[in-house]
This record gives C-alpha cells, structure tokens and sequence, in this order.
C-alpha cells in the first residue's frame, strides 16, 4: 500500500527508484510502475484511458498537490474510478531541489528527443514515453485516450489559465475538448504551429491522445499554492474521473468559462529561436505572458540578425533567452476567433 494515500511523499521520498508494487483499493486495481508512475484500473469497463503528469518541471508544485489530492481521494473511496487512469509525477529529484530540472529541460525530450542528449532528464523521458506507450497500447482498443499535462509557469501572464493545443496538422480541433477546457476555467487556448518535443505532443502525435499542455498560474514552491485557483479544474477531472465521460460539446462556440467571460484563442504566429550565445530578447524580465506589441517592434535580436512584430496585437509567451543555442526562446502568438477554427 501507499503509506497515507500520499503517492507525492512517497515518489518524493524515492525520486530515484522504487521497487513495483500492487496497491489496493475497493474501486479497481492499482500498480506503482515506478517511481512517479501509478496506474490505476478501474473493475467496470471503460470508455476513456485518462493520463494526467504533473512535475515535468520539478519546480511547478501546485499541479502536483492538486493531482495528490484527486489520487488520494480515489485511494479512500472518497472518489469512483470510472477511467483508466494513469498519474504521473515527472522529475521528482528535481521536485527534491525545488527546480525546473537538473540538467536538461525534461518537457524538451520527448518524442525520442532524449537520444540527442545527456542527463538524469534523459532516462527519465524515455521511461516516461513507454509508461505512456504501455498505458495506452494495453488499454481497450477503442477507448478515447486524453493527457492533460499539468503545469505553472515562471512568470504571470495576462491570461492566468491556458493551455497549449498541440499541432495536428490538417485535423480539425476537437469541439469536445475546447469545452472540457473551458469548463476547467481557462482563460486561454493556443493552437501550435508545428510538431515539439513536449510531452503532450507526444501523445498526441504518437498515441493519437486528445492531449494538451495546461498551465494553471504561477510557480510556487510546496506548501505554498492556493489550491482554490484550481477548483475549476479540480472540478471537471472529478467529474471526468468518476462519471467516466466528458461534458457535452452542445454549445461550445457560446460556451463561457465559469467566471462569465469568454474563453480567448491564439494561434502560433513564429517561433523565437535562440540563434548565437548574443541572442538577446528586448523586454524586462517581468513582462507577463501574452503582452502585446506594436507592429514592426524589435522583439529579439543577435549578431545573426532580429525579429521584428509582424502585426499590431502580436503577443509574446514563455520568453526566456537563458536557453540553449538552438532552443525556443519564445513564440508569437495572435488572437482569433472559435468561429474560424476547422472544428468536428
């Protein structure tokens, strides 16, 4: 068993191994796979194999506490298990240390990016892609498969709550999922441009997973978050968890947030790449996310050239030149309208 029903203390007290072991419980089976991964399967037939990560950055804690909770709560029957589920706490030795990562940006590796690499990150995302691959393959052959991975973010944002929809290419977007995400209280959705190696693209893009990057506000440190902000969604995975089915998408293009106010979209317009070790972003280091600029601003430069804003509105998210040469140092995104996207 899990001491305490406390998967967090116990993947924080083993960040680097742990023996596998059945766990218990009166609503289906469980499997600590490793250390951070538990798997849980319900004893009814499912509809939905459901991933949620959290701590891919070791330092984002308030998605952890809050998936804590939802595990605990299942642990002690407080609530049903009606999807296949598995919860996974992605860097725990850098959870340990209260930082991002150790020695390489674990939400960079995915998608068989660790080979190109070396680190304790890099194991750590090879296994976390056949915890994945193991998950879903065994998993009823037509059951809807979702990954919301679970973040918070180095800097505010004028859009506290978003998340990141990865590129499917000429698929049209899921009217379903942009009301789950509503639903869950986000401000915001962006629509990527291009494949990554983030996690969440590589369910997507392997797993063929309605999976999304989600993040949930500002990066706190353990004991220190406001799990209210996160009622929202705590609410929707609840229900999501123990119904076993997500919300009708009846309405979605009217669909409000639960605050009243619309749900904003962006679309991926460039991605800033660190191009020298003199790449420079022009901006202080506590512009929020999803700040405006003026057209024709100059928004980075460096001895190999600059990147002027290419329309009034342009915003930039997730600035940070302290990256490796070659290395996403932001992107610039545009808003537009739900009634524009190719949706089914």
């Amino acid at each position: 068993m899990i001491p305490h029903n406390d998967f967090l203390a116990l993947t924080l007290a083993n960040p680097n191994s742990i023996v596998p072991f059945e766990v218990s419980f009166n609503g289906g089976v469980g499997t600590i796979e490793e250390t951070g991964v538990l798997k849980l399967e319900p004893n009814q037939q499912t509809d939905i194999s459901l991933v949620l990560s959290v701590g891919i950055h070791g330092n984002e804690t308030g998605p952890i506490e809050l998936v804590n909770l939802l595990v605990k709560a299942i642990l002690e029957n407080r609530l049903t298990l009606q999807v296949r589920l598995l919860v996974i706490i992605g860097n725990p030795v850098a959870a340990n240390v209260a930082e991002r990562f150790c020695d390489v940006n674990l939400n960079r590796l995915f998608s068989g990016a660790w080979r190109e690499y070396q680190g304790i990150e890099v194991p750590r995302a090879k296994r976390l892609e056949q915890a994945v691959t193991s998950f879903f393959n065994n998993g009823p052959a037509d059951n809807q498969r979702l990954h919301y991975d679970l973040h918070t973010a180095i800097r505010r944002s004028e859009y506290e709550k978003f998340a990141v929809y990865p590129f499917i290419g000429d698929v049209a977007y899921d009217q379903q999922q942009l009301a789950f995400l509503a639903a869950s209280g986000l401000d915001a959705v962006l629509l990527s441009h291009q494949p990554t190696t983030t996690f969440s693209y590589y369910s997507s893009a392997e797993h063929g997973a309605h999976s999304f990057t989600v993040e949930l506000g500002k990066v706190y440190p353990f004991g220190e978050n406001d799990l209210s902000r996160f009622d929202d969604i705590k609410q929707t995975l609840s229900s999501l968890i123990s119904r076993g089915a997500l919300p009708s998408a009846d309405g979605v293009f009217d669909t409000l947030k639960p605050d009243g106010k619309p749900m904003r979209l962006f679309s991926v317009q460039d991605a800033l790449i660190k191009d020298h070790p003199d790449y420079q972003l022009t901006i202080n280091d506590d512009v929020k996310n999803f700040t405006e600029f003026e057209q024709g601003y100059e928004l980075a430069h460096s001895s190999r050239g600059h990147y002027l804003v290419k329309a009034t509105g342009d915003a930039i998210i997730f600035p940070n030149a302290n990256v490796p040469v070659g290395q996403r140092a932001g992107l610039v995104v545009r808003p537009i309208a739900l009634s524009a996207l190719p949706v089914k």
